[in-house]
């Protein structure tokens, strides 16, 4: 199938909005794994929750940032730097400061309630809430940016990338780029590079999040979405690719569980992140090549999802340590649990948005809705990525 870099890619959007509904199994199961703590958590655990976990958290926020970068790519093949900035800051820096200030506190006044089992009232709760920074987790009611930290990295990062976006649209450098993607777009060279992305595990990462990983993988999105020779690659070996997560991704599961509690930077650590880095980039071109294959459609549901996801995705965590909370107290086992949280945490979000957030403006602007009215005085919507 040839690709055009020019024309909107309705399979990242299918990607995009799968990665928001994964949200909803993703988060439910954190009431249950073994792995982690977490804001609402149940006595009775799940070994298969926990695996669920693992399978799906190497890969899942690297692809949502290289979406984030594949559509930084479109977004600027429309948009001057001034107006990308702008984009950003209205669709990503407003809905994060009122995210943190007026949804994010439920779920730190949830857990002390689920910990400690009683706690004062919430306007009471909050003055200790915006001071005590001793654990930006927030698992125990502590500050935190909670899920919204991906909005405030996406947010720095997309701004601090754009002199690196100017560069690599320079046509004054058209041939040197042209060069350098004919290269990198080597399956050899790109599968390789995933030992720089191992290495930059190394680095800082406030909060457990590695701002230095995540914004190679924006750049990267970025790259990729800039030339067809990549996803053209990506098509071709997407079965190879396929065939070799099926193998290394079950070996890795069994290396960690059998080598528990090793040092960090050990022999041990080091091999555990090779391997780890190598299965999510794999994986990240298994899911683009096949997504490139069957998802690239227009529908009607696009729409409606580009315009919702954003705002659900804001919501979601909140409502769910609510959810969870109350869900738990009835005792109802972990499976019926697990699915009466996320349908719950679903239902409720999508709600919130079709009967308040969609339907008045200052919420739509304050939940990063972007409307704009076309010729027929329509309005359109859809997200920042």
């Amino acid at each position: 199938m040839k690709v055009d870099t020019y024309t909107r890619r309705y399979d990242i959007d299918w990607l995009r909005n799968f990665g928001i509904l994964l949200l909803f199994p993703f988060h439910s199961a954190r009431v249950f794994d073994h792995w982690d703590p977490f804001y609402v958590k149940s006595e009775e655990l799940s070994w298969g929750l926990s695996y669920f976990i693992s399978l799906t958290s190497f890969w899942f926020m690297p692809l949502l940032f290289w979406l984030a970068g594949s559509a930084s790519w479109y977004a600027l093949i429309k948009r001057s730097n001034s107006q990308y900035i702008k984009d950003r800051t209205d669709r990503l820096l407003i809905p994060l400061l009122f995210g943190v200030l007026f949804i994010v506190p439920i779920q730190g006044y949830m857990a002390i309630l689920d910990h400690e089992g009683k706690v004062g009232s919430y306007l009471g709760f909050l003055p200790g809430f915006f001071t005590d920074f001793s654990d930006l987790s927030g698992y125990f009611g502590t500050f935190s940016p909670a899920h919204l930290w991906f909005i405030l990295y996406l947010f720095v990062l997309s701004l601090v990338s754009v002199p690196f976006f100017t560069f690599f649209k320079d046509k004054n450098r058209e041939h040197k780029i042209e060069r350098f993607n004919q290269f990198f777009s080597k399956p050899f060279v790109f599968i390789s590079f995933f030992i720089v992305l191992a290495g930059m595990q190394a680095l800082p990462a406030p909060g457990g999040q590695n701002p230095f990983f995540f914004i190679v993988l924006l750049l990267i999105g970025f790259i990729t979405s800039s030339h067809p020779a990549y996803q053209e690659m990506f098509n071709r070996i997407r079965f190879k690719a396929l065939i070799s997560i099926i193998i290394l991704v079950p070996t890795w599961l069994i290396l960690v569980s059998l080598n528990r509690g090793y040092e960090e930077f050990s022999g041990m650590d080091i091999l555990v992140t090779l391997f780890r880095t190598f299965n999510m980039w794999v994986t990240l071109i298994v899911i683009l090549g096949y997504g490139h294959k069957y998802l690239n459609v227009k529908h009607k549901a696009i729409s409606y999802m580009n315009e919702a996801a954003f705002p659900v995705y804001i919501l979601h965590q909140s409502v769910l340590t609510v959810v969870a909370y109350f869900i738990l107290e009835s005792k109802l086992g972990v499976y019926p649990s697990f699915f009466l949280i996320m349908l719950g945490t679903f239902v409720i979000s999508v709600l919130m948005y079709e009967y308040m957030i969609k339907r008045i403006a200052v919420l739509r602007w304050l939940f990063g809705v972007k409307m704009k009215v076309n010729s027929n005085k329509k309005i359109k919507a859809d997200i920042p990525v």
